[in-house]
């Protein structure tokens, strides 16, 4: 696995599934939003009296909350590495499949280790910053990882590192 550049492990790292879909969204605030948004604004000085206007005042909010949107995504698409996957990883490391056993259920799961920025739990895609993610990272095939969660301690067994 490789992370484009950065060896500190301070830049964030996207897969390149999630940065097309952030890249796909600024580019929908920057075209079709904030555009739409300025309308809105026009419209709403052309009625009149914006001091007491609420579409203007809404108009005016939703803008600043655009453009706070595009300046997250535009700077964490400009500082971010991209993951490539690759199979054979021998610890448990960020852009790794892992598969798990619980200890108390005998279930078996399968996670990705993502960044913050890409959790999906639905899809099982974890933080390295969750419970989970911070206990499995650096851990090996065979190991047994402790996570503390509120509901108590539960117990995995590593199985395999996909």
């Amino acid at each position: 696995m490789a992370n484009n550049g950065s060896q500190d492990g301070q830049r964030p790292l996207l897969t390149a599934e999630g940065r097309a879909k952030l890249e796909e969204r600024l580019r929908y605030l920057l075209e079709v939003q904030r555009p739409q948004i300025a309308e809105d604004i026009h419209e709403a000085k052309e009625a009149g009296d914006v001091s007491e206007s609420s579409a203007y005042e809404h108009a005016k909010n939703e803008q600043a909350r655009t453009e706070g949107e595009i300046l997250e995504l535009t700077m964490l698409l400009n500082n971010s590495g991209t993951l490539e996957f690759t199979s054979g990883a021998q610890t448990v490391q960020i852009g790794t499949r892992v598969r798990v056993k619980r200890d108390d259920t005998g279930a078996e799961r399968e996670f990705t280790i993502v960044s913050t920025h890409e959790a999906d739990p639905k899809r099982n895609f974890i933080s390295t910053e969750s419970p989970v993610g911070k206990e499995l990272l650096g851990k090996k095939k065979g190991e047994v990882v402790n996570v503390q969660t509120p509901n108590g301690l539960i117990v995995y067994h590593v199985l395999d590192i996909l």
